[in-house]
């Protein structure tokens, strides 16, 4: 059974191939009909003219052969896709999820976000440094329409920078109910008394309540941003300035142990350290007579003990 289906399909296969090749060749046949009438409508009556007509006949001609073997492929293979085992139908399912009213999926549409153009001195929120988002006002704009650039001033610490159009958004507006004035009177509801029912004030868990003020206490504190204030800064400045007032009085100037005079002759080093300047000896002839006088007075006055000759 799986060898002749396979037989099948090859045979399929083979017949499509033919049908594609038959095909082909009776389209080039019929696509030079048109040029041969055109060419016959151009000429007198004569032989080249006769000529023509008998090409175009032999076109049409071969173009009803190729229909015809195109026809007769058609047939066969439509009686070998008829042999092939049918799919089975898929199943229908008894009713549509999608049209029952409990498990139908509602798909929310969603709408494209709007991208919101800035002006010059519009409030808005922008990137800083850091990733965090700080409230701004937008000095200027800058860049190109479809890529726009922002120059925004931070309210709280008085910076600037240039922003582009993803790190800056508008302000958030505000979702929290504003509270209620406390003078302000509740309206309440008229109680009637009606048998069988018990009405009284709606009561309150003290420790519940005690709980969620604690547990609002111990939360993490927001972590303060890294970018000090213009105040600070300043005292900042201020300190240092002070403390290099006050250093400068307390600490004596000194010399430096290797500055130079100015004055001629003067040495380079520690005051006072090496040996001192010495003079340079002049040339002179070597005095033998005086040799000769220390002589003499060596043989007068030294003992004889001590005379060699």
């Amino acid at each position: 059974m799986a060898d002749q289906l396979k037989h099948t399909k090859n045979k399929i296969g083979e017949l499509k191939r033919s049908l594609q090749h038959e095909e082909a060749q009776r389209d080039e046949w019929a696509s030079t009909i048109p040029a041969m009438e055109t060419e016959i409508a151009g000429l007198k009556p004569g032989p080249e003219q006769d000529e023509w007509k008998n090409m175009k006949s032999d076109a049409e001609r071969s173009v009803a052969a190729f229909s015809a073997t195109i026809a007769k492929l058609q047939e066969q293979l439509a009686a070998l896709e008829s042999d092939l085992p049918q799919a089975p139908e898929p199943a229908v399912p008894k009713f549509d999820p999608e049209k029952h009213p409990l498990l139908r999926k509602t798909v929310e549409k969603q709408e494209p976000e709007k991208t919101v153009v800035f002006s010059t001195g519009d409030m808005c929120e922008a990137q800083w440094t850091d990733k965090s988002w700080y409230k701004a006002k937008i000095q200027s704009i800058l860049g190109s329409v479809s890529a726009p650039k922002y120059l925004v001033r931070f309210i709280e610490y008085d910076d600037t920078l240039t922003v582009d159009r993803s790190a800056v958004r508008p302000l958030p507006s505000k979702r929290k109910r504003e509270s209620e004035p406390a003078g302000a009177p509740q309206p309440t509801a008229p109680v009637t008394s009606t048998p069988h029912v018990i009405s009284g004030p709606a009561s309150i868990n003290s420790n519940a309540q005690a709980a969620k003020n604690n547990a609002t206490e111990d939360a993490e504190p927001k972590q303060p941003s890294r970018v000090p204030t213009k105040s600070v800064l300043k005292k900042r400045a201020t300190n240092w300035n002070d403390f290099q007032a006050k250093t400068s009085k307390k600490m004596p100037k000194k010399e430096s142990m290797f500055r130079t005079s100015t004055e001629f002759g003067s040495r380079v080093g520690f005051t006072g350290s090496g040996k001192g300047m010495t003079e340079t000896h002049k040339r002179t002839r070597y005095d033998h007579k005086a040799d000769t006088v220390n002589d003499d007075e060596y043989n007068e006055t030294a003992p004889t003990s001590r005379k060699r000759f």
